[in-house]
């Protein structure tokens, strides 16, 4: 960096000198060696837009930092040669747009002083002209930030910009909704690829809109870096059947434009169009970050990394969907969140159609996950409702009459001491726990006292309470407890009754015997987890979605009613329950309660 002075020289010149600097077509300034620039002519202010007059002006001010070291390195060797320097460099105006220019510095020893000419190293040579100015195609240069460099006459004609307006600024030809477009258009160019008779929608100076087909081509330094790019535009609305949008001005455009672009970015649907010409999507909304919780970047980079998020069941019946092998225009299907998880989508599609042959689809895709769950509970809500009816209307006509056989069979039994009567006050018992449990379902509810309790108190009380039982069936029952859990607010007795619902499942599932595991752990100190595993026989996949529903059971002589009743304990604890099983070598039961802060 050049150290700032802060005294401004004054320099004495002759009157040829003024009038040499006045009238030269070469840009001039003279500068101290710090780089403080002390005068320059006219066509410095009009180059660069500074006239150092009116503000203090330092080199690094109109050149970018590399090329400012080049100058400075020259400055600090031109007083020891007799010859002038010559470099090239980018100067840039004030608005930003940069020149090329060619630069003599010549340092007068007499004031202690550098004058630098420059002179604009152009594009053009004689034959480029003649085909820039012959060709009645509109030609046009820009570079890699999309700034117009260079445009014929063609081109003024066409579309109704100067030269002089153009130069230094972005592309003013594309429209508002065609600008993703043209950013995929220059990364290709920018890539090595040469695009050819695409065609698309182009903008005049007083808001017409024209179709146009374009060719464009790459240009290239000795080192291979990108430096611009030449496009030639042909105008094609003649061909074009939309002639109609050619009638709406470039205000009213914009304005639906911007209305589109509102509606699209805030609605929950993610909205995607996609160009089978160029195999790309050309637009998605912002919805597809919310729901699939990946960059709009990324799929604009690769759209084929929506198929990986696919759930592999349903990747086959999207491709068909999507490449119009499919006659519905409708479609369901799973997908995986960036975090994991499962979410059910619905998209629909409608072909955009020109000359007479789809170009384009257009797909709106909503998550319909809520919608999903809610038709699986409301299905259980329903058979759980039913169930509740039932319960109430038999365990009241039931539970009278069951007491008073109950107590003389028990009378019956002590006086004669008869061998059946315990199997029949253990089928009573049976009978009467049944009773119990259509209790619970018609009131699941009834005198439930939550507390804050320790998980793992509950789990190792309930575990003992069930090892003689285990021991009888050849299990050997295991607890594997957390320390430092957080508490949960539960109802003990209820919470004791779906663990030994969930340890008996386990013990029936091995008939044989085996390992029966009850653990404890923390999930994102959010919710405090109990899994029950055991080696048992497993449940098949098609089961595991109904369990939990009204007299459905794995078990011959099963109810189905345990784990229903320990489904509807577990959400009157916000929690929930999950299964998963592999048929031959066990299943792992797990809940989740949520932790008490």
């Amino acid at each position: 960096m050049f150290v700032e002075n802060k005294t401004m020289l004054t320099i004495k010149t002759d009157s040829l000198l003024d009038w040499l600097l006045t009238h030269s077509n070469d840009l001039v300034f003279a500068m101290n060696k710090e780089g403080l620039i002390l005068m320059a002519n006219p066509v410095f202010t009009m180059v660069t837009g500074y006239d150092p007059k009116e503000q203090k002006l330092f080199i690094r001010d109109i050149c970018d930092e590399q090329d400012t070291e080049q100058v400075r390195a020259v400055l600090n060797t031109a007083p020891f040669n007799q010859t002038s320097a010559v470099i090239t460099s980018e100067i840039k105006h004030k608005n930003g747009y940069k020149l090329l220019y060619k630069w003599s510095i010549t340092y007068d020893s007499e004031n202690g002083i550098f004058f630098l000419i420059g002179d604009e190293i152009s594009f053009c040579n004689s034959w480029f002209d003649a085909f820039m100015s012959t060709t009645s195609d509109p030609v046009y240069i820009f570079n890699r930030e999309g700034k117009i460099i260079l445009a014929n006459e063609a081109f003024e004609k066409s579309y109704g910009w100067a030269l002089k307006e153009l130069k230094g600024k972005i592309l003013p030809i594309i429209p508002f909704h065609l600008k993703d477009e043209f950013r995929f258009l220059k990364e290709k160019l920018v890539s090595g690829e040469k695009i050819r008779n695409y065609k698309t929608i182009h903008q005049r100076k007083d808001g017409s809109l024209i179709h146009a087909k374009i060719s464009a081509t790459p240009v290239y330094e000795t080192n291979g870096q990108f430096v611009a790019a030449i496009g030639v535009t042909r105008n094609i609305t003649g061909r074009i059947e939309a002639a109609l949008l050619l009638d709406r001005t470039a205000e009213e455009l914009k304005e639906n434009e911007k209305k589109f672009m509102e509606l699209s970015e805030n609605i929950n649907d993610i909205l995607c169009i996609f160009d089978f010409s160029i195999h790309q999507a050309v637009y998605i909304s912002a919805s597809y970050e919310k729901i699939l919780g990946h960059s709009k970047e990324s799929f604009y980079k690769n759209y084929r990394i929506f198929l990986k998020c696919i759930h592999p069941d349903d990747k086959k019946k999207f491709i068909q969907f999507a490449l119009k092998q499919s006659l519905d225009s409708e479609i369901e299907y799973r997908v995986y969140h960036k975090d994991g998880s499962v979410k059910w989508l619905r998209s629909r599609k409608a072909p955009i159609v020109d000359e007479k042959n789809p170009h384009r689809l257009l797909t709106v895709t909503q998550d319909i996950s809520s919608l999903k769950e809610k038709e699986l509970l409301l299905n259980k809500k329903d058979k759980l409702g039913a169930v509740g009816q039932l319960a109430a209307g038999i365990a009241h006509e039931v539970r009278n009459p069951l007491t008073a056989i109950k107590g003389f069979t028990q009378l019956w039994g002590q006086e004669t001491h008869h061998k059946y009567s315990e199997i029949i006050l253990s089928e009573l018992e049976r009978i009467e726990s049944i009773m119990q449990e259509f209790l619970m379902l018609a009131k699941p509810h009834q005198e439930t006292k939550f507390a804050i309790q320790n998980i793992n108190k509950i789990v190792q009380e309930t575990a003992e309470f069930m090892k003689p039982e285990a021991l009888l069936h050849n299990v050997e029952l295991k607890t594997e407890l957390r320390k430092h859990l957080p508490a949960v607010k539960l109802e003990e007795k209820q919470i004791k009754q779906v663990l030994l619902n969930l340890i008996k499942n386990a013990i029936d599932a091995m008939p044989e015997g085996g390992n029966l595991l009850v653990r404890t752990r923390c999930a994102n100190d959010e919710f405090v987890c109990l899994e029950v595993i055991d080696e048992g026989v497993g449940i098949s996949q098609d089961r595991i979605p109904r369990l939990g529903e009204p007299f459905y059971s794995n078990k011959e002589k099963g109810t189905g009613l345990g784990l229903m009743v320990s489904f509807k304990i577990i959400e009157h604890h916000q929690g929930k329950i999950f299964f998963e099983s592999e048929e031959k070598k066990g299943t792992k039961v797990e809940i989740r309660l949520p932790a008490y802060k």
